[in-house]
């Protein structure tokens, strides 16, 4: 080795500091990426939805209708997504004033700000109407979150099962109903009426509604069961009005008859005391015992007008009765022609024999 031989010198490395911005960003990035990947798989409502069934706090009575509802964990969450609320009489009118939904609005989805008010049915007689209410409005609020692709693809199963009803026109008339005071709205009903009201549909729609409905079947015999109390109760009033039509009528015909008969029995009378051609006293007794027997045929006609209007006002309570209970529970229900208390005829006056 010569004189001038020694180690390579290395120049040392000097520590340098990585900014504190270079080491955020990439845990940012993947962040806003994980976030922009759940929002494409999710969807923006879903997340707004979630965040709505995080922050509403239900009232007590809304928290009891989820539990008997008869929704699955995904209807539940549909439900509470909509922030449902029960509503008294004059704060529900408010509330679904313009979204009336045919006869009878016991509830309403307001798509605006998709949102579920129910009316507060207390008639102990339609325990369990509001839990198929609820579910009916569910199936609304479903529906407003399908994509259009979703909805036309359940368009040909629902107007399928709309045709074998063709011939019920009860249903008809909802029909009706919506398309002129619902326009474009006739399959989102569909679906919702289908879902909560007829117990045989295609297997396709049965697994579809199984998604939100847990007991289909459960809600289907609800409806027929409170149904069944809205029908009674037509069907009485009905019956009542048709029969107090009638008996109005034979009042009316039999007043007449009564008045007229009575207005000929005062003329024979008079005609009676101003004859002077009896030669017997048995011709007299005769003619005056004739004139006393249509009398006495007359009142008792009269006494059968006071038994049958006396009838007439008490069915007219009767049907008082039957409006008061569908009162506040179904404001467009036919309760029936109005009718009125009708005032006792007046006795005919005779003139005496």
């Amino acid at each position: 080795m010569t004189l001038f031989e020694r180690d390579a010198y290395v120049v040392p490395s000097i520590p340098r500091r990585r900014s504190r911005l270079a080491r955020v960003l990439p845990t940012v990035l993947a962040l806003v990426l994980v976030a922009a990947g759940v929002l494409a798989f999710l969807g923006f409502q879903r997340l707004v939805d979630q965040y709505t069934v995080w922050t509403f706090r239900p009232s007590e009575s809304v928290s009891s209708l989820i539990g008997s509802s008869q929704l699955t964990e995904e209807g539940r969450f549909i439900f509470l997504a909509s922030k449902p609320v029960i509503e008294s009489s004059i704060i529900f009118a408010s509330s679904c004033a313009s979204n009336q939904e045919g006869s009878g609005i016991l509830g309403c989805y307001l798509p605006r700000n998709r949102s579920i008010h129910l009316f507060a049915v207390t008639e102990p007689r339609l325990a369990g109407l509001t839990d198929v209410v609820a579910a009916h409005e569910m199936l609304h609020a479903a529906w407003d979150r399908f994509s259009v692709s979703e909805q036309q693809q359940l368009v040909p199963l629902l107007e399928r099962e709309a045709a074998k009803l063709g011939g019920d026109p009860a249903f008809q008339a909802r029909l009706d109903y919506y398309a002129k005071n619902e326009p474009g709205q006739r399959d989102n009903e569909l679906h919702s009426i289908i879902g909560t009201e007829i117990a045989s549909i295609s297997p396709e729609l049965e697994a579809h509604y199984a998604k939100w409905l847990g007991n289909r079947q459960a809600l289907v015999q609800l409806q027929g069961k409170t149904n069944a109390v809205f029908t009674d109760l037509e069907k009485r009033s009905a019956d009542l009005s048709t029969s107090m039509d009638a008996l109005q009528a034979a009042i009316n015909d039999e007043y007449a008859s009564y008045t007229s008969g009575y207005a000929q029995l005062n003329t024979d009378i008079r005609r009676f005391n101003s004859r002077t051609d009896f030669t017997t006293k048995r011709q007299v007794d005769v003619a005056q015992g004739a004139l006393e027997t249509r009398r006495i045929s007359l009142d008792a006609r009269y006494a059968d007008i006071l038994t049958k209007t006396a009838e007439y006002n008490r069915d007219l309570a009767k049907m008082k009765a039957l409006s008061e209970q569908t009162a506040g529970l179904n404001s467009a229900l036919n309760h029936g022609p109005a009718v009125a208390t009708i005032p006792t005829p007046a006795p005919a006056t005779g003139v005496g024999g």
